[in-house]
């Protein structure tokens, strides 16, 4: 039985979509031929390849960082600045094969302009490009953020300051090393806070990488440093100037050049000081401190130690000018100096690269007992050994071992007989002082960068305070050993830390002194760094200085 068809005017069935919401038949879209991503061309796909090889790089690098645990700064400049870089050279190149291709379909086709790309995550294809995309970019996206941030701090480490550049920063780096500010950053006083001088030193570390690479840099690296930071910026953040006050007991070890090496100590006490009243009395050492009083100065040479001029400035507003008696330049030529107003770098020069003298440094070696103190003779046989002229470090250390086997050869054989361990000893310590102080491919010794604090083996204070400095009205700057800066010392045996011998006498110098100088007709302004010049064996005799 047939069922009969409806009446065109019927009702529909409850269960019946009317008309207009009837399915439509679909036909297939004409579509035009499928256009391959825009990353399909050879310069994208070496780009690509790029960015893959330098993430694993890195990756590879950052693990076995991870690891070992070890700091190396010739892995680093590779983990954080080479491979990163060469990542973001693969990504620009990707996306410049993109933008290439773009110009070369629109120039082909005749396009005005291409379409943008349809992005349809319910296709299987698009959604699984778009996922591998997606993790692809997260771990592209952290190995940068990771290598950018770690690469901060890399440029920021000391072994990247001190390691990098091997040849140029080693003196700097060895005194670094063996300084009281070994655990400072180099940044924290070459740089200090601030985005400001975070740029500037990059932009000079920029030109200082480009004369390492062509070997153009200077040498020995020239002192004072240009554009250096004032000290009130980075060394007062941990030193307080008016927090400084009261007084310092000094004990200075040292052993006679004689065939005993007779050991001494010269006590004194530095008039430390301060520069406000809160703390005590304003005066002393660091009286000259940018707190209450200003000093100002003019120098002729670059390394600061030739001053004609100073000028103070007292804490009630008024100025007295010293000028060197003598000086050849003129009025007019002082003005044309350019005017520096002293801070603590001014003295403390050499804070954290400082080259011990061969006196003071075999001083220290027979102190801690490296070197035999009872073996005859081996502090002059050790310091004239090294205050010899040598071209490179073999050579140096060649020419130290044969210098003082011949000094006892000659002066006492039966040492080397008897003392023959002690002898090597002494010559393998010498050795050291002599690594630790000289770098002949850099032409740096113990005479190339002077210290400022102190006049014993530099002018340092007798810059300034020679007595040949005077004011307008006659006032000369003091240069006695018991006014300003600290006590006249005394001489006497070597003590326990904190003690004086009671025995100890003021005719603390082996040339007796009464007048503080060379008491010799002629010879009243010799200062002590003219005969102590560096740390080598003073003068003792009239042939020393003079020519015959």
């Amino acid at each position: 039985m047939t069922t009969p068809n409806p009446p065109p005017n019927a009702p529909k069935a409850a269960d019946e979509p009317p008309l207009s919401q009837a399915p439509k038949s679909k036909a297939p879209a004409s579509k035009g031929p499928a256009r391959p991503p825009l990353y399909f061309n050879i310069v994208s796909h070496l780009g690509g390849l790029i960015v893959i090889l330098a993430a694993i790089l890195i990756a590879i690098s950052m693990m076995m960082e991870l690891r070992t645990g070890a700091l190396n700064p010739y892995v680093g400049i590779f983990t954080y600045m080479v491979f990163p870089g060469l990542l973001g050279f693969g990504v620009l190149l990707f996306l410049l094969g993109m933008r290439w291709e773009a110009g070369r379909r629109r120039k082909v086709e005749a396009l005005a302009h291409l379409p943008y790309p349809r992005i349809d995550l319910n296709d299987n294809r698009q959604r699984r490009i778009f996922a591998l995309s997606t993790v692809g970019g997260v771990v592209v996206a952290t190995l940068v953020v990771w290598a950018s941030y770690q690469g901060f701090h890399f440029t920021e480490s000391i072994y990247f300051c001190g390691q990098m550049c091997h040849v140029p920063m080693k003196p700097e780096f060895v005194a670094y090393e063996d300084s009281s500010h070994a655990r400072v950053p180099c940044v924290s006083c070459h740089v200090g806070e601030g985005a400001d001088w975070y740029v500037r030193s990059k932009l000079s570390g920029v030109r200082q990488v480009l004369a390492v690479a062509s070997g153009k840099y200077q040498r020995p690296i020239p002192t004072p440093i240009a554009h250096l930071r004032p000290a009130r910026e980075t060394c007062e953040h941990c030193h307080w100037p008016e927090k400084f006050f009261g007084a310092t007991l000094l004990q200075l070890p040292h052993f006679r050049y004689n065939e005993t090496n007779e050991p001494e100590q010269i006590s004194l006490t530095l008039k430390t000081g301060g520069g406000v009243k809160t703390h005590g009395q304003s005066q002393g050492i660091h009286w000259h401190m940018v707190v209450t009083n200003k000093v100002t100065y003019a120098a002729q040479d670059e390394k600061l130690q030739v001053i004609p001029w100073t000028k103070v400035t007292h804490a009630d507003g008024t100025e007295t000018t010293y000028t060197v008696k003598k000086t050849k330049l003129s009025p007019a030529a002082l003005d044309a100096l350019p005017k520096r107003t002293m801070d603590c770098m001014d003295c403390h020069n050499r804070p954290a690269h400082d080259f011990p003298t061969p006196d003071s440094g075999v001083d220290a070696a027979l102190l801690k007992g490296r070197i035999a103190r009872d073996l005859p003779w081996i502090k002059k046989a050790s310091v004239e050994s090294l205050f010899r002229v040598y071209p490179d470090q073999k050579a140096a250390h060649e020419g130290i071992r044969t210098y003082i086997l011949d000094y006892y050869k000659k002066e006492k054989p039966e040492v080397l007989q008897s003392r023959t361990a002690d002898v090597e000893k002494a010559i393998e310590v010498s050795k050291s002082l002599y690594d630790r102080g000289v770098f002949p491919e850099m032409k740096v010794d113990w005479q190339t960068y002077p210290k400022n604090i102190g006049h014993r083996y530099w002018a340092g204070c007798f810059r300034c305070h020679d007595g040949k400095h005077v004011s307008p009205e006659g006032k000369a700057l003091v240069y006695d050993c018991n006014s300003t800066c600290h006590t006249k010392p005394v001489r006497g045996s070597i003590t326990e830390l904190g003690a004086v011998d009671p025995k100890a006498h003021d005719d603390w110098h082996p040339w007796q002194m009464p007048k503080e100088h060379l008491d010799i007709e002629g010879h009243d302004t010799v200062m002590c760094h003219e005969c102590h010049n560096a740390g080598q064996r003073p003068s003792r005799e009239c042939d020393d200085c003079h020519e015959k």
